[in-house]
């Protein structure tokens, strides 16, 4: 997972994200603006850019605009100068015309993002020779941010052109003004936890690059995103854990490739010991994880990770449950997938 630095954050969050970058990637690229109308001091900016290039090894996407290119007394033809300061990317957001953009790539060096939630396809057509990727849109205003179908369908675009696509979700601490109620690229994204918005995008867009757009993510939240991205396991935050099922605590278990619409099946849970009694309430819950009893024979003791509310049968017991800030997780999971209950 990427981050992100702007010229407006104080010096103290921008410092937290890099160090968060550099914790999860060995040489990072974090995403910055370089036309925020808001910012002074661009030039600076810049130079600090520059040092955490040369000090951290990280690099830069920049957004810039035309009115970037005149505050920076840069133009076109100093970009490189940017490219020296570990800039290696440039966002085209607005304000150019298809034949400058490819004047920016020639003479920056670098490649080039425009905007993924508003490309067309004839404007990609128009860009064709020039290394693009596309870099989506990020929304403060609430209910401003795109839908997942919307989401879908503008990526499709790149992926036709073997195009990486890049996508944010709101960062858990140092919200940026002007409004700090996030900034998401999916508008359902807003006030959820930055794992779950991680494992959505996972789940609905494979391969997109995910970007936190603001401060930095909660610890334990980086350590399951950074686990994640070494392993491939979905750690799965569980809030009640029955004694009869406290072997499943800490280790991978894999889901049975079988797409069940009810549930997931844990692999090699069968033949468990269930719990002395049944202690399901009203249903059992999506979200909730259920063991098979003597009553289904030779599945006793199979445990299932339900996907959707299914009546009591008194068939199953409760024996734990995904923590309610999380539970939503059990959508973005797929057959196939190995969990990690903490």
């Amino acid at each position: 997972m990427l981050f992100s630095i702007y010229p407006t954050d104080a010096p103290e969050v921008r410092a937290a994200a890099i160090d968060q970058a550099c914790a999860i990637a060995a040489a990072p690229m974090l995403f910055t603006s370089l036309h925020q109308p808001e910012s002074a001091g661009l030039l600076g900016f810049v130079a600090e850019l520059a040092d955490a290039h040369r000090e951290r090894e990280v690099t830069f996407c920049a957004d810039i605009s035309p009115l970037a290119l005149e505050r920076l007394g840069e133009g076109f033809d100093g970009l490189g100068r940017l490219r020296d300061g570990g800039v290696e990317m440039l966002r085209i957001d607005f304000g150019f015309a298809p034949e400058e953009i490819r004047r920016i790539a020639r003479a920056s060096g670098c490649r080039i993002a425009v905007n993924a939630s508003t490309a067309t396809a004839s404007f990609l057509d128009e860009l064709a020779g020039i290394d693009v990727v596309g870099w989506h849109n990020f929304y403060p205003r609430p209910e401003t941010g795109i839908g997942t179908e919307f989401f879908v369908r503008q990526n499709a675009l790149f992926a036709e052109r073997q195009s990486t696509v890049y996508a944010f979700l709101p960062g858990e601490t140092a919200l940026r003004a002007p409004l700090h109620l996030g900034l998401p690229t999916l508008e359902e994204h807003r006030h959820r936890t930055a794992w779950r918005n991680y494992l959505h995008l996972r789940a609905i867009a494979p391969g997109v690059e995910i970007v936190c757009a603001e401060g930095t993510v909660r610890a334990q939240h980086l350590e399951w995103i950074a686990h994640h991205e070494r392993t491939g396991e979905v750690t799965v935050p569980l809030s009640d854990l029955d004694p009869a099922a406290a072997f499943l605590r800490g280790a991978a278990w894999r889901l049975r490739v079988e797409d069940s619409a009810a549930s997931f099946r844990l692999e090699e849970t069968r033949g468990s010991v269930a719990p002395d009694a049944a202690r399901n309430a009203d249903r059992r819950a999506a979200g909730s994880l259920q063991m098979d009893l003597d009553g289904l024979g030779r599945y006793r003791g199979e445990i299932h990770l339900m996907r959707r509310d299914l009546p009591l049968t008194g068939l199953q017991a409760h024996v734990g449950e995904i923590a309610a800030p999380s539970r939503g997780i059990v959508e973005s999971l797929r057959p196939g997938d190995t969990v990690r209950f903490v």
